[in-house]
């Protein structure tokens, strides 16, 4: 019997709670960047990729086509890491099974998504409150929307200390 050892299974999930991993992975994306600000760690590459495509399926026809006009013009402005005062403390295998976390549970429905993406923003790219308000979100719903999703979170992955 050949029994295989996912990168889930080899992470000491005891070091941090769910929001310090969470952090950590923040501070682990930021930890790589070039010369422009911009990421140049693969892993953060592929999930900011993720994200984006999964956000421009939901988008209406014409909003797609208004996104691509802001990008040809030059107004579109992309989502910015902030620099954080968290050191990162992980290693790439233990950021890619925090990645895991969140990818595993995206695209189940539309309201966990929008949960896992008000997560994103405040751990992984360091939101503010005031930042995460959108048009479809107030301040307190961003506030809701991550107690939710650390509360999903921790459903699914109970293992991990909350």
């Amino acid at each position: 019997m050949n029994a295989t050892v996912t990168i889930m299974q080899t992470v000491d999930w005891g070091r941090f709670d769910l929001e310090g991993w969470l952090y950590q992975f923040g501070s682990w994306m930021n930890s790589v960047s070039g010369t422009c600000g911009k990421t140049i760690n693969p892993i953060a590459v592929a999930m900011d990729s993720a994200v984006k495509a999964q956000k421009y399926k939901k988008l209406s026809k014409d909003r797609q086509q208004q996104i691509i006009t802001d990008y040809l013009t030059g107004d579109f402005e992309p989502t910015k890491l902030k620099r954080t005062k968290i050191t990162c403390q992980i290693d790439d295998n233990e950021a890619r099974a925090v990645q895991r976390l969140i990818l595993d549970m995206q695209g189940q429905s539309d309201v966990l998504d929008g949960w896992l993406d008000a997560i994103v923003s405040r751990y992984f790219y360091g939101a503010s409150w005031a930042e995460m308000v959108t048009e479809e979100r107030s301040q307190m719903d961003s506030r809701m929307d991550v107690k939710c999703g650390l509360a999903a979170l921790h459903v699914r992955y109970g293992f991990i200390g909350f």
